[in-house]
């Protein structure tokens, strides 16, 4: 417990320093990779991969609060497929699986659309175009 505790506060200080080294250089845009809160939760995944789910739901926490804009996607399982550049992106999505390309995609562009702020954004295998998805997404 000790060392989960530990590990914990190493994330969560790491989190802080970047947001706060980020400031510092005035960059303001910042994104985080997290983690979709339901991924198979169906399943017994055990008390280590809680415990992720747990850090990085805390990381959510912290950079949501900051004045940054910020950009948190949360997708599926990952999956080490061939990516298929079709996706579902929304503030709630259904969880699957997705492959590491297609996440890599979904943030290249979401970086270079600035009408996309401050959200939290679910992101699963789907049928839209990424451009389209992320298209979707921006608030009028």
């Amino acid at each position: 417990m000790e060392a989960r505790w530990k590990l914990q506060s190493r994330s969560m200080a790491m989190v802080t320093k970047a947001i706060e080294a980020a400031q510092r250089a005035q960059i303001n845009r910042f994104a985080l990779v997290s983690v979709l809160p339901e991924s198979w939760r169906e399943r017994n995944l055990g008390d280590e991969v809680e415990y992720h789910f747990t850090v990085k739901k805390k990381a959510d926490i912290v950079l949501s609060r900051s004045d940054l804009d910020w950009l948190i996607l949360r997708p599926s399982l990952l999956v080490d497929n061939p990516g298929t550049g079709l996706v579902s992106l929304g503030p709630a999505e259904f969880h699957d699986q997705i492959a590491y390309a297609d996440v890599a995609e979904t943030l290249a562009e979401l970086l270079h659309e600035p009408r996309i702020s401050q959200q939290i954004l679910e992101l699963n295998t789907g049928s839209t175009p990424i451009r389209d998805a992320i298209n979707a997404n921006i608030r009028r």
